[in-house]
């Protein structure tokens, strides 16, 4: 016979600790990204991001200069274990600047909105103040409602 509470248990610790590595993850990737950005003259970044029905996508990721003008993503790379996630067996695979852009997005989704593709999903973009070392996500969920009413006449 199954243990449904001991299963619970064990499940409530792989969350705790995959919520640790997600927020381990994020920091890193906050620390190998900013000094890239700045180097490359880049102000403001705005990822933006929409799901629903079970998928959801990065849309877009749009670089900007202190005048609001849209520039190229730079053309630099990040080593697999400067982010944060070395699988361990010696190789550092690389990833360009525009993928840890993508995967801090999809990370703070995780963190902040899981679920955010699920039914009618959620939009919204995740903003980068590179002056400022600011990053905030904002999200708006999506749901569907009903307004039911009933009258006797």
């Amino acid at each position: 016979m199954i243990d449904i509470e001991a299963v619970m248990a064990d499940f409530a610790v792989l969350q705790a600790q995959r919520q640790a590595q997600v927020v381990a993850e994020i920091q890193q990737l906050k620390t190998v990204i900013l000094p890239r950005l700045q180097e490359a003259g880049i102000a403001r970044v705005e990822i933006r991001f929409d799901g629903c029905g079970d998928s959801g996508a990065v849309e877009e990721c749009a670089c900007l200069d202190a005048a609001g003008a849209a520039i190229a993503c730079p053309d630099v790379t990040i080593l697999e274990d400067e982010a944060g996630n070395s699988d361990g067996d010696g190789s550092a695979e690389l990833h360009s600047l525009g993928q840890a852009l993508e995967q801090l997005t999809y990370l703070a989704l995780e963190r902040h909105h899981p679920g955010w593709e699920i039914n009618d999903g959620a939009c919204g973009e995740l903003v980068i103040d590179v002056a400022e070392a600011t990053f905030v996500l904002d999200c708006s969920l999506r749901f569907t409602a009903t307004d039911d009413h009933r009258t006797e006449l």
